[in-house]
């Protein structure tokens, strides 16, 4: 759920779909749709209202990356 600007500074999980919170609704045909999905911004606030929505929407393994990208970063 990361924006353009956040995934063009090479802030990106590698072989992550980039579909950001704003174009969620239009875009849903490129979420998989099953198995197990993290969501995942910069700083954990965009993601969890994306994976909120996806579970509204009928997804049951969703998963938000806590704290956002940020946290994974100072984690490695």
């Amino acid at each position: 759920m990361r924006n353009c600007v956040e995934r063009e500074g090479g802030r990106s999980i590698e072989g992550a779909p980039h579909i950001p919170l704003a174009e969620l609704a239009e875009r849903p045909d490129e979420v998989p749709a099953e198995g197990r999905l993290v969501v995942h911004c910069a700083s954990g606030h965009r993601s969890s209202i994306a994976a909120s929505l996806l579970r509204h929407g009928g997804r049951s393994e969703v998963y938000d990356l806590l704290r956002g990208y940020a946290a994974r970063e100072s984690a490695a």
